[in-house]
């Protein structure tokens, strides 16, 4: 599934013209994602208790772990002074564990917790809800198909970055 695929049509204009459009519909699938609104009603369906910054958290603690705050930070873009409260609350609930870290014994690093990963996978399975709520009238081999595009995506992603 490349740019070289058989049986593609249209030159480079056509092809930045399409790419376009995968990019606006990115956007706004990227949008919804990470709306309050999509998250309070993942939250709302998962059946958890959590506010919007330790479920933001936790999703990005599972992303990444083992890993330090400090690192999580900057992937989020925020001040690591903002990620202290709400990973103090997820360890208190038991979603996460800090161990020191051991390349550097003055930190710490933070992984998802047994109790965790039950409540990331809660979460992930009322998120696909949600999705599935949204395709209720496409029919199973165009979400197949969806998937199956979305995930050469992400690995190009992930490849080219």
């Amino acid at each position: 599934m490349g740019r070289t695929s058989a049986g593609s049509a249209g030159g480079p204009d056509e092809q930045r013209e399409a790419s376009g459009e995968v990019a606006a519909a990115l956007a706004t699938v990227g949008n919804w994602m990470f709306s309050t609104a999509a998250r309070r009603r993942i939250m709302a369906a998962s059946g958890l208790e959590l506010s919007l910054g330790d479920y933001t958290l936790l999703a990005q603690i599972s992303q990444h772990a083992p890993v330090r705050l400090s690192v999580l930070a900057d992937v989020m873009e925020v001040d690591k002074s903002t990620l202290t409260p709400p990973a103090k609350r997820l360890e208190a609930r038991g979603f996460i564990v800090r161990e020191p870290d051991p390349a550097d014994a003055r930190a710490h690093l933070v992984s998802v917790s047994r109790e965790g990963k039950l409540a990331v996978r809660k979460l992930w399975r009322a998120r696909a809800d949600i999705v599935a709520e949204l395709m209720d009238d496409w029919s199973t081999t165009e979400i197949r198909n969806l998937a199956t595009h979305l995930a050469a995506f992400a690995e190009a992603i992930k490849k080219k970055g």
